[in-house]
């Protein structure tokens, strides 16, 4: 019998349709930055990168039988399950003294970056990803210690609720994107066009 195959020029053509959509990404080929522990992207083993979303479609029941439904809210608040490797300087057990001691549960950010700029020597993605008010909570003990295992690195599991806007969501980019600078010199325009009287810190004063 002969299998129905397609053809090489049919083929050739989605080769190059493929092609146009970018090569597809390797599971590795993300890191995620928690803000202030930059280092500890290397290791942090397993999550999972934000995606925008809606909740769940609402059911809408109408007279005479009529089912319809309706797209629920856009998602903002996000789980995800962290696997951290941790160190015989005890990088994962100061990381989550941290989290208690200094931020009460809830790191301010964390970033995703997805694949490389140049040959990857910098923390630098095609793509960011801002992850907000992460509530991360370590699973009860810091690892699971078996006096058996020769050949296994030990892990430590965490959770993480964080909120997620979108990629168009930062505030934090640069250029004609910045939403946060471009709001505020609009509603300095508003006001008359000040300027800057005075500064302290980081903080500038205008009148």
């Amino acid at each position: 019998m002969k299998t129905n195959t397609p053809s090489l020029k049919a083929l050739r053509k989605r080769y190059e349709t493929m092609k146009s959509l970018g090569a597809a990404m390797l599971a590795c080929n993300a890191v995620l930055v928690p803000e202030g522990y930059d280092n500890l992207y290397l290791l942090i083993q397993n999550f999972q990168r934000p995606i925008t979303s809606h909740h769940d479609a609402a059911d809408v029941d109408a007279a005479g039988g009529l089912q319809l439904h309706v797209s629920g809210t856009r998602k903002t608040n996000f789980e995800s399950q962290w696997t951290l490797i941790e160190t015989e300087g005890g990088a994962i057990a100061d990381f989550a003294e941290d989290m208690v001691n200094i931020h009460n549960g809830i790191l301010p950010m964390a970033r995703v970056y997805d694949g490389y700029v140049g040959d990857g020597d910098q923390i630098k993605g095609l793509r960011e990803y801002e992850l907000l008010d992460c509530a991360i909570t370590f699973t009860d003990g810091g690892g699971e210690i078996d006096a058996a295992s020769r050949s296994q690195i030990l892990q430590v599991q965490a959770s993480c609720r964080y909120n997620y806007f979108g990629q168009d969501g930062n505030i934090g980019s640069t250029g004609s994107d910045d939403v946060f600078a471009n709001t505020l010199l609009a509603a300095i325009d508003n006001l008359g066009g000040l300027t800057p009287q005075s500064s302290t810190g980081n903080t500038n004063i205008f009148g």
